[in-house]
């Protein structure tokens, strides 16, 4: 074997072992263990209402990014001490804000949040009207 052909095997393993390490993804594996079904059913229904900050699209329980796993194991232990939806989403949305809720309350902070889409809406129907009167003056004309 030549000292070239040895060479070319070694780029090619190097190359292929590079593509191998960099497409795998780790995945974070909940053990989380729960002192009766009734529990994980809470604690996966409050868990999957909260958004992951990181990842936004993604609720709690769908995201692996470490701030959700960290937020999950939170909502885990604070279903264990007893605590209610409402404390467990009290205490989320002061540390991490509104945005970790997928339905923010209404208030002047997140007033343009629920209007936009009317205000959208309202311009999108007065575009329309006003196109639609231009064609009947401009058919009424010819």
């Amino acid at each position: 074997m030549s000292a070239a052909s040895s060479g070319r095997k070694f780029l090619l393993l190097t190359i292929v072992l590079f593509f191998i390490t960099f497409s795998t993804h780790a995945q974070v594996v909940d053990t989380w263990t729960f002192a009766n079904p009734q529990q994980q059913e809470k604690a996966l229904s409050i868990a999957s209402q909260l958004r992951c900050p990181q990842c936004q699209n993604q609720n709690l329980l769908e995201s692996n990014a470490p701030v959700a796993v960290s937020m999950r194991h939170q909502v885990y232990s604070m279903v264990e001490e007893g605590k209610n939806e409402a404390e467990i989403t009290a205490w989320m949305t002061a540390r991490y804000g509104d945005f970790v809720r997928y339905n923010p309350p209404l208030n002047e902070q997140t007033l343009l949040l629920w209007a936009l889409p009317c205000v959208l809406l309202l311009l999108v129907g007065v575009a329309i009207w006003r196109v639609r009167a231009r064609q009947r003056t401009e058919e009424d004309e010819r």
